[in-house]
């Protein structure tokens, strides 16, 4: 948590920081704070430790130049000359250190969706190898994981439609990467409790990828201005006052073949006292529908 590391003057012996983007800022004030909060994790390691950082996000590779000790990546990309770490090449998970090689297993027998799924499991694979952990309980491991609840969660089919419970998206960023891990159209339940983040990129997003937009909660407004008037992609957008009725409405432009997806980008603290029960509660409604 980025709330206990502005408080920490000691590390880890593996510190993986995977990304940095927008979150915490009603807490942090600025994305400036808040980087640097993430940073304390690099500035009390020792030069025996190792660091892991992401590769292709901005925030996380603009933190290496105070890593301390060694520097392991990981990438949906293959790496530049003289980095070591695991990454994405040709549909194959690899790892490499130095002039080491070692093929892992094939991206389709990652069994979760979407490109940022993917990159967890190479950073998991990198913090792995920098634990010692055997390679054969981590392909066992990658290959056998069927996701957590209330990331990404599959609830239900209903009238052609498949419901899915991705609560813990309480940001702006993890809904954009939630809409990204499907190809059928969407309709997307948004809203919650504001953490003075930025919208103005997911609703660029949304109005390109999603078909019914629903909004709900306390930020319901603030959404309901970033998005502007309905274009691209989007035929309706509607706005509830809680998470039940959005689901009811929700469930009324659902169209077979289409997916409804709770992501909302906010918090659940405006409804519930966290997002385990605010995703709890909608898989109980999306159930209870017929």
């Amino acid at each position: 948590s980025s709330f206990q590391l502005d408080q920490m003057n000691t590390s880890t012996d593996i510190a993986a920081i995977l990304n940095i983007t927008p979150n915490h800022l009603d807490r942090h004030g600025t994305m400036e704070a808040y980087t640097a909060a993430k940073a304390r994790l690099l500035d009390f390691q020792s030069a025996d430790r190792i660091a892991i950082l992401g590769r292709d996000d901005p925030g996380s590779w603009g933190l290496r130049g105070r890593v301390r000790g060694k520097l392991l990546t990981f990438s949906l990309s293959p790496l530049d000359e003289g980095l070591d770490g695991s990454y994405l090449d040709d549909g194959l998970l690899a790892f490499r250190e130095g002039f080491a090689y070692l093929p892992l297993l094939r991206r389709d027998h990652i069994h979760l969706r979407g490109d940022h799924n993917v990159s967890n499991a190479l950073a998991a694979f990198a913090i792995g190898h920098a634990a010692g952990l055997p390679l054969d309980a981590m392909l066992t491991a990658a290959e056998e994981f069927r996701g957590v609840p209330h990331r990404l969660e599959f609830v239900r089919e209903f009238n052609g439609a498949r419901w899915y419970n991705d609560s813990m998206a309480s940001a702006p960023e993890r809904t954009m990467a939630a809409i990204r891990s499907f190809d059928e159209p969407i309709v997307l339940l948004l809203g919650g409790r504001d953490k003075n983040l930025p919208w103005g990129d997911l609703a660029d997003l949304v109005h390109q990828r999603v078909e019914h937009v629903v909004i709900f909660g306390e930020a319901a407004g603030l959404i309901e201005a970033a998005l502007g008037p309905r274009s691209g992609k989007t035929r309706t957008q509607v706005r509830c006052e809680g998470l039940r009725e959005a689901v009811k409405k929700a469930a009324r432009v659902a169209e077979s073949g289409c997916v409804v997806l709770l992501s909302p980008g906010g918090t659940s603290f405006d409804e519930f006292t966290d997002f385990a029960e605010r995703g709890e509660r909608f898989k109980t409604w999306a159930l209870e529908l017929s």
